[in-house]
């Protein structure tokens, strides 16, 4: 505290009391290295500034403070510039009071806050204490008559303005031991006004840990002057909860400390209100320390400013280790990385936000991940800040990458798969229409692959595929691509455009590709112990881009290996753009037997089947299609496109029901007779055939033995324990089955004993061979020998000759059926064929 009088009028006592006002005053305002200034000013007339000189002050730091001002008088405003003698620059009191003017001396009270402005509840305790410093000043030094009055009621304004702010003060006298208080420190700590106030009975209003910490504080006030200021909780006289803050400060005389004193404010409300905020950012600290990505605060030029728990997690440094470096620190590169300068780019006001940004990110190890930035601007104490939120996304980008491997690779062969195919062939026509020029795909099918898994399971028949493949690729350059297509199918792509006209390097490097891909793919291979071959059969097209499609292109490679099939293992294909009709062919043929079923385009001829007496025991239906557009198709080339799709059950079940149609007329004019028809393995695979069947004879009033069901021996190998069960189930309801082209499946002929077959049809393959009186066929002895064996007729079918009618009676065969004795005929001569013979007479047509 500094003291500087002009006057000796004003006593001890008020100096004390003085000192006490404004000890409070500065005690209780919000502003940091506040001053407090009580001057004199002498009025001069006329006078460009005033002189005054400091009479008392009172401030933290009180040797900074010289003991003269001039203060400049610029308008009738309470606030006045004030600068001193030795600054260089000036400094503005927030308030100048007028107090007491005494003849040409005016005294002053003024407030000086250096690094804020002051608030509107400093300014009005400002003004009020003040006043109150003038009243004590001159009570003390004029002793005016009727003045005690006007002071009584200033000073009870100020104490009310001391309950509203709640603040009130004390001071003890060290030499009398007396303590006294202000009226609202008694109504703080709830005690009467006349209760006599004790240390310990003061103390006693603190719980243990605070008491001890306020004891410690005033023994240190009271040996060595130094000062105290704290928040406390304190347990009122009616034991109401508050938190107060305490300052104590002390003064001496002669060096001695004569009185300690300071202030006690109520800040119960204030401390709620700070503990809610507390608590609410620890609640809010915690669920940024709880989030998976990091979230950091940057300022204008970069610098992180705050940083929460994941950081560490992230980036491998603690929260304190980033604050205060620049946000390029968590980034890899140079200072002129293009990403480095893409974020400080935003990290300007009002740029623009930043969603979802993909970037690389540094850890402390030194490994760079993928993030995924998003940043956004907040406005701080009038500058901007930007909260830049950062998640790792590599656990993301590896599932984005699986998902794309699971997506559009295989994971037997690891070679792209039919999607990628699709996709990338639909760019190539893309480009290939652009300029006008050929595409070149090719595909290749293993070949009996079903065989290797049924035989070995399903581990050798991937072990297969990933030879083909690493013989695909080791065979192919790098301008073509390799794919894995469905099932054992592989897909060749010239990865460019080309003009076949023009361009003989390419088409010479596609050939040589073509011929060395299938050399090498049937080359042997070891599997179990043992060399293996296994053959391929190739398809493959040149295709212009005005007649490109993927659909298209797909179809005709498929039609391809079954062209190349046909031609036996290992076949191969080029498909040249003449043969695109028979494609186009195909296709419309299997597009129409939809139409062809609803129109009646469909009609059966019937072939009849003779005893050695040259008598009609049954007959065999056959399909034909009499086609609006194409005219007349065989039915060698339009049942295999049948069996292709369920067009051939549709087809099957209408042949079924025609035979039935025709076998209840036969009955109604007295014949009965029995047909054999074809059905494919789809139908035996149906769960409902069994159950249509018989609602078809009894819809006709036919009984189950007039017709014979005829299965190829191959549909037999493929579904031998499916084929059982259902032909077991018919067979008990009287229907016939007949093996059809026997002797061509390569398979074991125990399954005759183990189904209820009724006969053998010897394929005409076999009676082909023979065509001389002196012939010997092998196989078809043995088909007979065995059928008779086994109780089951034989069939001959195919039959050209007499010689082939004598060979087979002789050998015991049973039935005949060929273009010798009739060829396949129409409705209404079979009828009569059939009656012709129901009287006794030879009825074989003549050819």
């Amino acid at each position: 505290m500094g003291e500087s009088w002009l006057t000796d009028e004003i006593s001890h006592e008020g100096r004390s009391r003085i000192s006490d006002v404004l000890n409070s005053l500065i005690q209780n305002t919000a502003a940091e290295n506040a001053c407090i200034i009580v001057a004199t000013v002498a009025e001069q007339e006329h006078a460009a500034s005033l002189q005054g000189k400091i009479l008392f002050w009172q401030m933290n730091d009180t040797a900074s403070l010289p003991a003269a001002c001039v203060l400049e008088q610029t308008s009738a405003s309470p606030c006045l510039p004030v600068s001193f003698k030795d600054k260089t620059t000036k400094a503005f009191f927030s308030l100048a009071v007028q107090v007491v003017k005494h003849d040409d001396i005016a005294l002053f009270v003024a407030g000086y806050f250096p690094h804020q402005k002051a608030s509107d509840y400093d300014m009005a305790f400002l003004e009020l204490s003040g006043e109150r410093v003038g009243l004590i000043a001159e009570s003390a030094s004029l002793h005016r008559e009727g003045s005690l009055k006007l002071l009584h009621d200033r000073l009870s304004l100020f104490d009310e303005v001391s309950e509203m702010s709640s603040t009130g003060g004390w001071d003890y006298d060290v030499q009398t031991q007396q303590i006294h208080w202000t009226n609202e420190t008694y109504r703080l700590f709830d005690f009467a006004r006349d209760t006599r106030v004790t240390l310990y009975r003061i103390l006693s209003c603190f719980p243990s840990e605070a008491r001890r910490k306020l004891i410690k504080a005033i023994q240190m006030l009271l040996a060595s002057g130094v000062s105290y200021q704290f928040e406390l909780p304190v347990i009122t006289r009616k034991k109401h909860k508050r938190w107060v803050k305490l300052s104590g400060k002390a003064r001496k005389q002669n060096g001695e400390i004569v009185k300690i004193f300071g202030s006690v404010q109520d800040i119960t409300e204030h401390k709620r209100l700070s503990e809610t905020e507390q608590n609410y950012i620890e609640y809010l600290n915690t669920i940024l320390d709880s989030m998976n990505d990091a979230v950091l605060t940057v300022d204008e030029l970069g610098t992180i400013i705050t940083a929460n728990q994941t950081v560490e997690i992230l980036f491998g440094y603690e929260p304190e280790q980033v604050i205060g470096e620049d946000i390029s620190y968590l980034l890899p590169g140079p200072p002129d990385d293009e990403q480095i300068e893409f974020v400080r780019q935003h990290l300007r006001p009002g740029l623009g936000a930043i969603f979802g940004k993909e970037l690389s990110a540094k850890h402390r190890q030194g490994k760079t991940f993928p993030i995924e930035v998003s940043v956004s601007e907040v406005e701080q104490v009038s500058q901007s800040q930007f909260v830049c939120v950062i998640r790792d996304i590599t656990e993301r980008k590896q599932a984005v990458d699986s998902i794309y491997q699971i997506a559009f690779f295989d994971e037997v062969t690891h070679l792209p798969n039919i999607k990628s195919f699709e996709k990338d062939l639909r760019r190539l026509i893309i480009a290939a229409k652009t300029t006008k020029r050929q595409m070149y795909c090719c595909m290749l099918d293993i070949d009996n692959f079903a065989q290797f898994n049924l035989s070995f399971g399903k581990e050798t028949g991937d072990y297969i595929l990933r030879i083909f493949a690493g013989r695909i690729k080791k065979a192919v350059s790098s301008r073509f691509q390799v794919y894995s297509g469905l099932g054992d199918k592989f897909y060749i792509l010239f990865k460019e455009p080309f003009d076949e006209s023009k361009d003989a390097a390419t088409m010479d490097l596609i050939d040589s590709i073509e011929w060395g891909v299938h050399s090498e793919l049937g080359k042997e291979f070891t599997l179990h112990g043992h060399s293996q071959l296994v053959s391929t059969s190739l398809a493959s097209t040149y295709v212009h881009a005005q007649d490109a499609s993927y659909e298209k292109i797909t179809g005709i490679l498929d039609f391809g290996t079954r062209q190349a099939k046909k031609q036996g293992p290992g076949g191969r294909v080029t498909l040249e753009r003449n043969e695109f009709n028979a494609y186009d062919r195909h296709n419309y043929i299997s597009q129409s037997f939809a139409h062809a079923l609803e129109y009646n385009e469909f009609y059966l001829v019937l072939q009849p089947q003779y005893d050695k007496h040259g008598r009609i025991l049954s007959s065999e239906a056959l399909l034909r299609w009499n086609e609006k557009r194409l005219g007349f198709i065989s039915p060698g080339e339009f049942i295999p496109i049948a069996e292709e799709s369920d067009a051939v059950v549709d087809i099957g079940y209408w042949v079924i029901n025609e035979a039935c149609r025709l076998l209840s007329e036969m009955k109604s004019q007295g014949l009965e007779t029995t047909l054999s028809v074809n059905i494919s393995g789809r139908h035996i695979a149906r769960a409902d055939f069994s159950d249509r069947l018989l609602e078809t004879i009894s819809e006709w009033q036919i009984n189950p033995e007039q017709l014979v069901l005829e299965i190829t021996e191959t549909t037999l190998v493929t579904s031998i324990d499916l084929v059982r069960k259902r032909i077991e189930r018919l067979s008990q309801l009287g229907f016939a089955f007949s093996i059809d082209d026997f002797g061509t499946g390569y398979s074991s002929l125990s399954y005759l004993k183990e189904l209820p077959i009724t006969e053998l049809k010897i394929d005409r393959y076999f009676v082909d061979e023979i065509n001389f009186e002196s012939d010997d066929v092998p196989i078809v002895n043995t088909i007979i020998e065995m059928a008779s064996a086994m109780g089951v007729r034989t069939v001959a079918e195919g039959i050209e000759n007499e010689i082939q009618i004598q060979y087979l009676t002789r050998r015991g065969c049973d039935i005949f059926q060929g273009f010798y004795l009739s060829k396949p005929v129409e409705e209404e001569t079979w009828r009569n064929l059939l009656l012709t013979c129901a009287k006794g007479k030879i009825a074989r047509l003549v050819n």
